[in-house]
């Protein structure tokens, strides 16, 4: 599959039109055309911003297929030393507020005068439901 194909299977799988899609990458209709149509391909300077766009890779926008054996992501957990139960209140409820990667538990616990959080992500939850802005 062309880089092309790939754009509009894209572009309206998230449902909005060529010009919405001109405008948010501020470049004309026509450019988002040409590139739908196999005329034209993105400048390649223009690939990581195709790829936050629409939350894929630059491998996906390419074509390139994932072998069985590449890793991939799922879930990741992280423990932070903090000063106080508070401030790891607070990074909990920053953690909530982000819609990638969505946070799935969190323990917040004393040992001696250190507040230890330790938070678990997971990188794949409902990514094709998720709206990202």
């Amino acid at each position: 599959m062309d880089i092309g194909k790939v754009i509009k299977e894209l572009r309206q799988k998230r449902g909005i039109t060529q010009e919405e899609f001109s405008e948010a990458l501020r470049v004309s209709v026509q450019t988002i055309s040409r590139w739908e149509n196999g005329v034209n391909a993105p400048d390649l300077s223009m690939l990581p911003q195709l790829a936050v766009y629409f939350r894929v890779t630059t491998d996906y926008l390419l074509g390139l297929e994932r072998s069985d054996n590449m890793a991939k992501l799922i879930k990741t957990t992280e423990t932070f030393e903090l000063a106080s139960e508070q401030e790891a209140k607070e990074m909990v409820l920053k953690f909530k507020g982000e819609k990638f990667p969505v946070l799935k538990d969190h323990k917040i616990a004393t040992v001696g005068d250190k507040v230890i959080l330790e938070v678990t992500k997971e990188f794949n939850s409902e990514l094709d439901n998720m709206k990202f802005n």
